[in-house]
């Protein structure tokens, strides 16, 4: 049976990179356009991207990131089974990143200034804001040829690709410092300290009829698994439940 991979961050930076990287995967799901509800939800997740950023200033965060990533890969580099080429061009592209971030001062300062996307923005943010009666530029733009939509999406895309790459960077990274690793939480529960790791990655399969929910810190945390419950929506599992763990 298909192993279920569940990840939970163990800091807010690390929960803001994971929701724009889900974010963006949808984003891309959608950039096709092919009917008007699809449309739609571009339009939605295009926003909840933005309001993120706007939210979060991970600017800092990224290019300390960055940094660090690229220190660890220079230390890395000096041991002697660690291929050359496979490391260079990785080391190239942090170097690359954290030039590209310090040299951009807003990380969607067009996509908030846009003429077109401001005032949609404004109406999807109201629940059911988005009745073509409240904003009849999107009727129109729906009904516009799919070759001159198709541009316009992607160019607002284009202007999220540096916060995609270097947040697919920095997670890519952050998931390979972590190897799995068996563990069995007794009764469904099992906790430990960490080394301030950042996030953590439970791989498990359907068969245990349980699925794992976290809390914790940097620090310290505590994987218990939970099952459906039609009474109270769900419940502890009593049972021992075998899964693998990754902490990165």
């Amino acid at each position: 049976m298909t192993e279920i991979l569940y990840e939970h961050p163990l800091n807010e930076k690390m929960r803001t990179y994971l929701r724009l990287e889900h974010l963006h995967n949808q984003l891309q799901n959608l950039t096709s356009l092919e009917n008007e509800w699809q449309q739609q939800a571009f339009f939605n997740v295009l926003f909840e991207v933005i309001d993120v950023l706007d939210r979060n200033d991970i600017r800092p965060e990224l290019i300390k990131d960055c940094e660090r990533t690229e220190s660890a890969l220079v230390a890395w580099s000096k041991h002697p089974s660690v291929s050359d080429d496979k490391l260079t061009p990785v080391l190239q592209q942090a170097v690359r990143l954290q030039s590209e971030l310090l040299r951009n001062g807003k990380l969607v300062g067009n996509l908030k200034d846009d003429k077109f996307l401001a005032p949609l923005r404004q109406r999807f943010a109201i629940p059911g804001g988005t009745c073509y009666f409240d904003v009849p530029q999107l009727h129109y733009w729906f009904n516009l040829a799919i070759e001159l939509r198709q541009p316009a999406a992607q160019q607002w895309c284009s202007e999220l690709s540096l916060v995609q790459q270097a947040v697919s960077f920095i997670l890519g990274f952050t998931r390979e410092k972590g190897a799995f690793v068996e563990i069995m939480a007794k009764n469904g529960f099992y906790q430990s300290n960490t080394e301030q790791h950042e996030l953590l990655r439970i791989r498990y399969t359907p068969l245990e009829h349980a699925y794992p929910t976290v809390s914790g810190n940097k620090y310290r945390y505590a994987i218990r698994f939970m099952q459906l419950c039609e009474e109270t929506g769900r419940s502890n599992s009593d049972k021992h439940v075998s899964f693998q763990l990754a902490c990165c």
